[in-house]
């Protein structure tokens, strides 16, 4: 019986320590399969966060897009025929070159959307009105009265495709605009958001 006991010891130690190193085994397979779920999940929502930008038509590293430029000459009034655009000449900023100042025309770069904004001092007598166009169709427009040198404004966000262009005009089918040209009084101003 002592021999019998002895196996029965012998065997339930076996096992016991085949169970520890088994139980040790997983534990560090356990371990490393959790490292690599969490590495995994770090991967997914890096390509997810890429995924969503291109859908929206951003992407990582895009340069930026902005720029605000002035009518800054000096000398007589700047003075605008029915649906002339309005050339801001005076350039203080264009990221990304998306700006011409000499047609007063900006052309987006790339697809997104857009935030514009413009602002003119009138110059007396008459009243001055403005519009902010895409491609030849009015966005939005304001007005200010020539009765004293009083200024206007307004803005816009919208979604433009590359190559679309955005500038800002005198939108009278017939008369004139007159805007104050020195001090920078009068500017238009717009870049990406998105």
């Amino acid at each position: 019986m002592d021999l019998h006991r002895i196996i029965v010891v012998f065997l339930v130690t076996g096992m016991v320590n085949a169970i520890n190193v088994t139980s040790h085994g997983q534990q560090s397979q356990f371990e490393e399969l959790k490292h690599e779920v969490e590495d995994l999940s770090r991967s997914l929502t890096s390509a997810l966060t890429y995924i969503h930008q291109k859908l929206d038509g951003t992407s990582v590293g895009k340069q930026p897009v902005a720029f605000s430029a002035c009518l800054g000459s000096t000398g007589p009034p700047k003075t605008l025929a029915p649906h002339q655009p309005v050339d801001f000449n005076s350039v203080i900023f264009n990221e990304g070159g998306a700006y011409n100042f000499h047609q007063g025309i900006f052309r987006a770069p790339v697809s997104g959307v857009y935030h514009f904004a413009v602002n003119f001092m009138c110059t007396p007598p008459g009243d001055c009105w403005l519009e902010i166009v895409k491609d030849g169709s009015r966005l939005v427009y304001t007005y200010a009265s020539g009765s004293e040198h009083n200024v206007g404004s307004t803005e816009v966000n919208i979604r433009l495709e590359a190559g679309m262009g955005v500038w800002c005009r005198s939108p009278m089918t017939q008369g004139h605009t007159t805007l104050h040209p020195e001090g920078k009084f009068s500017c238009f101003s717009g870049h990406l958001i998105s």
